[in-house]
């Protein structure tokens, strides 16, 4: 889905940054090298829209290796296979739809993730192959699989240590040349671009990521820019505004919480902002609920709400679509310490309602609670459209949908339709899931308004996501509650580590707002 959006002629890189995010991505690096580093061999890669352009290309190339080796790959299923010839390499990728499920099971299989997918099994042979120049060229494939196959490519080359300059690991970089349209070039790397930093946010360790550097890193980012602006709201603002819960949750922490707002603007949009909240919980104990050390041992990635929102503003800075955008990032680190809250403490939200602590590990829904009422609060022509919160929020969202899928909870039809579209278009899924009337009462205290967490076994990411709902007044809302995290390969993404998971189902959500 593009809606009216058109990707410019030119991207603006980030202003310089650190802590290994890259202000220009591996695609342009790559693109820019005139002369190969090393190895004078170049690979050619050829991305085959289906069977006809398949076997065309292996008619031409026939004549260059041995009919038993023609036969077989032609017959193959293999969607990626390797040709060595006397002139270098040639990899095929064969990106033809897949049938559909018979039982109606969902199946990522749009253009775009087709193409995204299977360039991981290409940059693995790459990597193994290690030419000094790379050919990448595409037939019969749509805009879609084209744009779909280039970012996969980034996706693929996104490797964390060699970003943070680990002496052990060598970048890979071939001198790289795309036969593609320049604005289609251009939208994969904005887009692979913003996931891969949404990808790196949540694998740095909580050591190097904390509220403070954090938010100093947004601002980096985006310093000079003309279009985005970065506001920071220390500890001290947040006590001003009486945002209660927040404030309660990093109370224990070296480095107090914030609330970061990033602010896009393109000078055409005159429609109402799209307002974003993310969940950005920099290290995750579980405070006096403590977690045991399984479940704490990746609570790192406990941020990927807000990382998926960070990874979206790059994308707004540099592919610069007719709309404006409201971003809020909800920092704290939950630690654990002697000013740590309780269980039993009853806490004041900024929006007035009082919320006793059932459960010091349920602090998510209760920095989000508050970025929320801010996100809502604003006036005209600054009141959001609508407003989306993101988030890591329970392991019951997994229990139920497992890792590969986000969970949805909306107050709005039309919202919610179009975010599953979304998802859909982007490879980045969603299904929506209800809020249950006849559960509001296990959010309810004898001592005050709200409970933070449920005491049933059953239904967590429902009332968690009711519990937020009281939060969004009468603004259509949405809430996603994600993983962010994959432990193994995943088409173009490497595991373990962040995915960036909904920074491409948000792109194409934000496109059709254009």
């Amino acid at each position: 889905m593009m809606g009216n959006y058109k990707c410019p002629e030119t991207l603006e890189p980030l202003a310089q940054t650190d802590l290994g995010l890259m202000p220009r991505s591996w695609l342009e690096q790559a693109m820019e090298l005139s002369e190969p580093v090393g190895s004078n061999v170049e690979a050619h890669v050829i991305v085959a829209g289906n069977q006809e352009a398949v076997e065309r290309r292996l008619d031409v190339l026939s004549k260059k290796f041995p009919d038993w080796q023609y036969l077989q790959e032609k017959d193959s299923n293999k969607d990626v296979f390797l040709i060595s010839l006397d002139s270098g390499p040639v990899i095929i990728a064969r990106c033809l739809p897949k049938d559909k499920d018979p039982q109606g099971m969902l199946q990522q299989d749009s253009d775009y993730s087709r193409g995204r997918n299977v360039m991981g099994q290409v940059f693995s042979l790459l990597k193994q192959l290690k030419p000094g120049s790379v050919q990448l060229e595409f037939d019969a494939c749509s805009r879609e699989l084209a744009i779909g196959c280039v970012t996969g490519l980034e996706l693929a080359a996104y490797d964390y240590r060699s970003s943070r300059d680990d002496a052990d690991k060598e970048a890979f970089l071939p001198v790289l040349r795309i036969d593609i349209t320049q604005s289609w070039l251009n939208e994969a790397i904005a887009t692979s671009h913003a996931v891969n930093t949404a990808r790196h946010l949540v694998n740095l360790p909580a050591a190097d990521l904390n509220p403070q550097s954090y938010s100093e890193l947004a601002g980096n980012l985006f310093r000079g820019s003309a279009t985005t602006h970065v506001t920071v709201w220390p500890r001290e603002r947040l006590q001003e505004e009486k945002m209660g819960l927040m404030t309660a949750v990093g109370a224990a922490a070296e480095h107090g919480p914030c609330l970061v707002h990033i602010s896009y603007r393109h000078p055409d949009s005159k429609k109402a902002p799209v307002a974003l909240v993310g969940k950005g919980i920099t290290f995750d104990t579980g405070g006096l609920d403590l977690k045991p050390s399984a479940f704490m041992r990746n609570m790192k990635k406990d941020m990927g709400g807000s990382a998926a929102l960070a990874g979206l503003a790059v994308w707004l800075d540099r592919a610069r679509p007719v709309v404006s955008v409201d971003i809020y990032l909800a920092i704290a680190e939950n630690a654990v310490g002697k000013q740590a809250f309780r269980p039993g403490d009853i806490l004041t939200a900024r929006n007035g309602k009082t919320v006793e602590i059932d459960n010091t590990d349920a602090e998510g829904r209760l920095v989000l609670a508050d970025a929320l009422s801010v996100a809502v609060s604003r006036e005209a022509p600054d009141k959001p459209s609508v407003v989306i919160d993101v988030a890591t929020l329970t392991g019951a969202a997994r229990v139920a949908l497992g890792m590969k899928v986000g969970v949805l909870f909306a107050t709005n039809d039309e919202l919610s339709a179009a975010l599953v579209r979304a998802g859909e278009s982007a490879g980045d899924p969603l299904w929506r899931l209800p809020m249950i009337k006849a559960y509001d009462a296990e959010l309810r205290s004898p001592v005050a308004a709200l409970v933070n967490a449920s005491t049933s076994r059953f239904g967590g990411a429902i009332t968690a996501a009711m519990f937020l709902a009281e939060f969004v007044d009468d603004v259509p809302w949405a809430h996603i509650d994600v993983n962010a995290w994959t432990d193994a390969n995943d088409g173009a993404i490497s595991g373990p580590g962040g995915n960036g998971q909904m920074v491409q189902c948000l792109i194409d959500f934000l496109r059709e707002q254009v």
